[in-house]
């Protein structure tokens, strides 16, 4: 911890000492120059560097997913759900028949998904591929905002310039928070990124690209409001008592209300329409209301937050130091806006929300870009000459104290990065997999009772039912068990299998599909099409 602050302090020092003393006849304006001054590039290269920009992101979160689902081996809470119901015909977004009977609205009101559907529609994707298309866009959507605002509003124009807003744009895109949050894929990073580019578009006057994001962020989930709301809420009142008229925040007010109103209404009408359910409830609130909590574990959890969520407390404590250092109080409003969201995490009941693991964080990637925005709010229209250099070296000290804890991010999935980045399984294998669970699914009344593994029912959600599955066998002994080779989950699979004393052992062609049964597959039958004899020890 002691090395980022020293690294903030280095960096954002007034007059730039630090780098004098490395390099006593380049100062900061020397460095500012070549960034901003000169002659810029043109708008063609700028077009380039800006799709390599949102492509990398792009391409290496897609492939993640792919890996998750046919390679490593994924789960049916969340992924699997997700990818199901991604885009689905059905308006009502009805879950899979092992979740009961309902509609996913009773768990987060996303009409994003729907309005998805038409796209699903005009391409030729299964689910788990276009899911993964659509998580590689939300991942890519970040980076697009930090290079959009170093190139537009600091003007990093130049050769270097456009170089260094690129590497950062990546380097935040890849940053420890979103590692964090792809070890467990889901939706949320779809309002980071809108969240971003309508700041960035409001800070920009462009107030129609501003309400398609916001109305995109809006959309993806019923609290997506009440984000946006908490940092324009501060970032109104600190303009106000700075003297900025509520006329010349017009745009901002408006926006603010309107979000908070949309959440509440959401809220409002998921209780009306599924009041037999309630995700908070069941989250945050617990049975009976923050019965678990008590001091001591309160305690564990902030000293978890300092020694295993480096990647979200650093960042702030740079940031905060960055405020006090240069007066500038607009850089920690991200932060502060998100103070209730992380008071009510630390008294969650749940322990993966308590313990801020996986996407539970994702505010705070909001928060760790706002920065940015900061420094040119603060600015008000003013120019950036060496100014434009602090804030690119403070920002980089935020992302580059974001590396750290990496190895205690929760790994439910065993998701290996970065290989998983470019470990996309083949189209061929891909196809093999689905074919063999459908044999899987269409075979279940000649394979006796079927239990399966999380793996398999990530891939096909409403293929099994509850007892159908490993966690759920309570002491009974299955005919058959379908489980994901080196899965989280295959170990407990084996187990089940070796007590029911399974004999015939099988793998599907191409695929980390495996099958264990008491019942011998018929060669000729079309289950016995995919399967072949394996190993022992798979």
């Amino acid at each position: 911890m002691s090395t980022a602050i020293d690294l903030a302090r280095r960096v954002l020092a007034r007059g730039g000492a630090g780098i004098e003393h490395d390099a006593p006849r380049i100062g900061p304006a020397h460095l500012a120059a070549w960034l901003t001054e000169g002659r810029a590039v043109g708008r063609p290269v700028v077009r380039a560097m800006a799709l390599a920009v949102g492509i990398v992101p792009f391409a290496a979160y897609a492939t993640l997913i792919l890996y998750h689902f046919y390679i490593r081996g994924s789960f049916l809470w969340d992924s699997g759900l997700l990818a199901f119901l991604i885009g689905a015909s059905d308006p009502r977004l009805p879950v899979p028949p092992i979740m009961a009977d309902g509609s996913f609205f009773a768990i987060h009101v996303a009409p994003i998904f729907v309005a998805l559907s038409p796209i699903r529609s005009l391409l030729p994707l299964t689910g788990l591929q276009f899911f993964a298309l659509f998580s590689g866009l939300c991942h890519a959507l970040p980076a697009l905002a930090v290079f959009w605002v170093l190139y537009s509003g600091y003007r990093l124009r130049t050769p270097l310039g456009v170089g260094v807003a690129a590497v950062l744009a990546l380097a935040f895109s890849f940053n420890g928070l979103a590692l964090a949050i792809a070890r467990y894929p889901h939706f949320e990073m779809l309002i980071v990124g809108t969240a971003l580019l309508f700041f960035v578009a409001l800070l920009q006057g462009r107030l129609a690209v501003a309400a398609i994001c916001f109305a995109i962020c809006l959309a993806t989930r019923e609290d997506a409001g009440f984000h946006l709301f908490a940092i324009l809420f501060l970032l109104i009142g600190l303009n106000r008592w700075r003297g900025i008229g509520w006329h010349e925040q017009r745009h901002e007010i408006g926006f603010a209300l309107f979000a908070l109103a949309y959440s509440i209404g959401a809220l409002i009408l998921q209780h009306a329409l599924f009041d037999h359910q309630s995700s908070f409830a069941r989250i945050y609130l617990g049975e009976p209301p923050f019965g678990k909590i008590s001091l001591a574990l309160l305690r564990e959890r902030l000293l978890g937050y300092l020694q295993y969520r480096t990647y979200i407390v650093l960042p702030a404590l740079i940031a905060l130091f960055w405020a006090v250092r240069t007066g500038n109080p607009y850089l920690v409003l991200g932060y502060a806006g998100f103070l209730p969201w992380a008071a009510l995490h630390l008294v969650a009941e749940s322990d993966i929300a308590g313990t801020l693991s996986g996407y539970y964080a994702y505010p705070f990637l909001i928060a760790s870009f706002w920065p940015l925005v900061a420094v040119l709010v603060e600015r008000r229209g003013r120019a950036l000459p060496s100014g434009a250099l602090p804030a690119v070296f403070g920002f980089a000290a935020v992302i580059g104290a974001s590396f750290t804890a990496l190895g205690y991010q929760a790994n439910p999935g065993h998701i290996e990065l970065p290989a998983g980045f470019w470990s996309a399984p083949s189209l061929a294998r891909q196809a093999a997999t689905d074919n063999a669970l459908g044999q899987i699914v269409h075979a279940k009344t000649t394979l006796g009772s079927v239990m399966v593994d999380g793996s398999v029912l990530g891939l096909v959600p409403d293929g099994f039912s509850k007892s159908e599955t490993v966690w759920e066998s309570g002491g009974r002994l299955p005919d058959t068990v379908v489980y994901f080779a080196g899965a989280y989950e295959s170990q407990a699979a084996r187990t089940l299998a070796a007590k029911a004393s399974l004999d015939h052992h099988y793998e599907a062609h191409g695929t980390a599909i495996r099958l264990w049964s008491r019942r011998a597959v018929d060669p000729a039958s079309p289950l016995g099409s995919v399967l072949a004899p394996a190993a022992a020890n798979e």
